[in-house]
């Protein structure tokens, strides 16, 4: 609740801010395009928002009626009891389909993602031009993924939890319901379309009166090394290339994704991201092709709204363009890294590290109200490093008293199995070394950190032990997940808990031997 009440604060006083700069700027950088918009938030006076829940309900189930290879349905319900809504689009054809799954509205104030994403729907109905699309294409739509925080437009879901950062602890309904879809449809493609604060704290230290960002829209892919390289490398040249292309010939200024921080007393830009807590990590550690989109918009209210809504359909029309086109390139990069992630190939990365750089940063001046380049320090996550590794095992083995984590990790789309009897294992142990618990909680938790050393032992483990091998195709979400080191672990989340005092052995083993138990 603490943690609610300051984000409103905070957001209040950056929309003074941003409500007091002039309109006359934001036209001149972002002007609005000229067209018609047929989704529900443009269909009634400004002053009245954005788009409800129920109207959202209504529109895609009038959109739909008529179309009998659309479905319509809820994966679960939010804590409020709002339906979470599927829109399945499943044009017969017997073509090999690539799936890709289109998601808005995870942060419940950021109303250019459920409208674009309801615009893209629209769209690939009514319109000739696109709906051949759906010849090659086997989409999953979740236009509105926290209902309650988007119905009033809160960024949180209705516990006050952040649901891009809850896809490893799972601890609310709705990343849980969303995880569980999203694993049984298995896609090729995600895209996660958000919106961002351009009139961030930290950029009133620069010039008199403070910048502004430039870019419409920014690009968040994974660069986490547990991510498979051939991933990395496809997302990038071909997903996000071809976006980019689209929106700069759309007259959008764009660039891969940056936020801002206060170390030492300096202001540190950060760029890309690596967190398997958030979708664009998570979903590609499913050997998935995955891009979160960040459209420039948090806290402008109405302003620039149709175009950011233009912007978000453009970026999602460009990515079903490049399935459409590049469909056999897109399985073959998928084929292999699901055999490289079968072959045991690359480490386990335990603890990774950004580069840290002097660039220049495209900007605009609040004093002057034009566009300039200033030169900031940044730690680059498109430049990543490996500080510490493991060998990557053959499979993981938990006790059975961690049911919770299996049933966890069956969530995150990987096949758990169980031992049917005592059996006696050679496997590695980690011992803990050093073990610290944060005196502030973080979403809920009071974190724990962790140090271990792997050691080989013979274990009796006793029957109902979990096993998850690593051969399979999505299991390269399993390490984050189960390597204590990991910042974003079962054991950094208290998912798997304990005293763990230091000695002590923990209930996860790691099992080298490359042939089934």
């Amino acid at each position: 609740m603490k943690k609610t009440i300051a984000y409103i604060l905070i957001s209040l006083m950056t929309v003074y801010q941003v409500l007091g700069q002039s309109r006359k700027m934001e036209e001149k950088f972002f002007p609005e395009p000229n067209i018609d918009i047929p989704t529900p938030a443009f269909q009634k006076a400004e002053w009245k928002g954005f788009t409800k829940y129920k109207e959202m309900v209504a529109y895609v189930t009038n959109l739909s009626k008529e179309v009998d290879y659309i479905v319509v349905d809820q994966i679960g319900e939010s804590q409020k009891g709002k339906e979470i809504i599927r829109i399945r689009i499943n044009k017969p054809s017997d073509q090999d389909k690539i799936k890709v799954w289109l998601q808005g509205g995870l942060h419940g104030n950021e109303p250019a993602s459920t409208e674009g994403v309801l615009y893209i729907l629209y769209t690939l109905i009514n319109d000739s031009k696109y709906n051949i699309l759906l010849d090659r294409l086997d989409i999953t739509i979740l236009p509105m993924a926290n209902a309650d925080g988007y119905n009033v437009q809160n960024r949180f879901s209705a516990n006050g939890i952040d649901l891009n950062r809850d896809f490893i602890k799972l601890a609310t309904p709705e990343t849980n319901a969303i995880r569980k879809a999203f694993s049984e449809f298995s896609p090729q493609i995600a895209i996660d379309f958000h919106e961002y604060n351009p009139y961030r704290a930290h950029f009133n230290y620069f010039g008199e009166k403070g910048i502004t960002t430039y870019y419409d829209a920014f690009f968040l892919y994974s660069n986490n090394l547990n991510v498979n390289s051939v991933i990395r490398k496809t997302t990038k040249d071909l997903l996000v290339a071809n976006a980019k292309k689209a929106l700069q010939e759309n007259g959008r200024n764009v660039s891969d994704y940056s936020s801002t921080k206060m170390l030492k007393g300096h202001i540190h830009f950060n760029q890309g991201g690596s967190s398997p807590r958030s979708t664009s990590t998570n979903f590609a550690l499913n050997n998935c092709l995955s891009v979160l989109m960040e459209i420039r918009g948090v806290n402008l209210k109405r302003i620039s709204f149709k175009r950011r809504v233009q912007t978000t359909f453009i970026a999602g029309m460009s990515y079903l363009n490049t399935a459409y086109k590049n469909g056999d390139k897109i399985r073959e990069a998928i084929k292999k890294a699901n055999t490289l992630t079968a072959r045991l190939s690359e480490s386990v990365v335990i603890k990774q590290e950004k580069t840290t750089i002097k660039t220049d940063y495209t900007c605009i001046d609040l004093a002057t109200e034009e566009k300039k380049t200033i030169e900031v320090i940044m730690t680059d996550g498109l430049q990543m490093k490996a500080k510490k590794t493991r060998e990557r095992p053959f499979a993981y083995i938990l006790l059975p008293e961690e049911e919770k984590a299996a049933q966890k990790l069956e969530i995150l789309g990987c096949k758990v199995e169980q031992l049917p009897s005592d059996k006696t294992i050679q496997v590695e142990a980690y011992q803990v070394q050093k073990n610290a618990v944060s005196i502030v909680k973080w979403e809920n938790i009071y974190l724990r950190r962790l140090k271990t050393e792997v050691t080989k032992t013979s274990k009796q483990f006793p029957k109902g032990s979990y096993i998850v091998y690593l051969s399979q195709e999505h299991a390269n979400v399993v390490p984050p997940a189960l390597e204590p080191e990991n910042d974003n672990s079962f054991f950094t989340f208290r998912v798997i808990d304990g005293t763990f005092d230091v000695g002590s052995e923990l209930p996860v083993y790691r099992y080298m031997i490359k042939q089934k138990i």
